[in-house]
């Protein structure tokens, strides 16, 4: 599990350009969507990344919870069944994607403020 500190992950969450999680309220087995929902709506992401559209779609027939994040870069990340996985390990995966995406635009000397 990739693993940055509360503070790194709030510059990471800048590269988010939007984020579709899906779930069910009434199943067990979506804690873990419910819970990045509240996340990635909280004010201090919020107000790291204004431009970023978090959204969620609650019907209680979705056989498997989802997230599905999109990235100022164009790339994705498509997490087809979260029931399996807690929310560290989802927000692992959201954060070693942008991190990457950080570490390309190093390398090109692009900065974050240029798109």
């Amino acid at each position: 599990m990739y693993r940055v500190p509360r503070q790194e992950g709030t510059r990471l969450f800048k590269y988010v350009a939007a984020v579709d999680i899906g779930f069910s309220p009434w199943d067990e087995g979506s804690t873990s969507a419910r819970e990045l929902w509240r996340r990635l709506t909280s004010e201090r992401l919020t107000r790291s990344n204004p431009k970023a559209t978090v959204n969620a779609k609650m019907p209680t027939n979705l056989p498997t919870p989802f997230a599905h994040v999109k990235f100022v870069d164009g790339s994705e990340v498509e997490l087809k069944d979260c029931s399996t996985m807690n929310v560290e390990e989802i927000i692992s995966e959201i954060n070693m994607a942008a991190a990457k995406i950080d570490n390309q635009w190093m390398v090109q000397g692009k900065e974050l403020d240029d798109e």
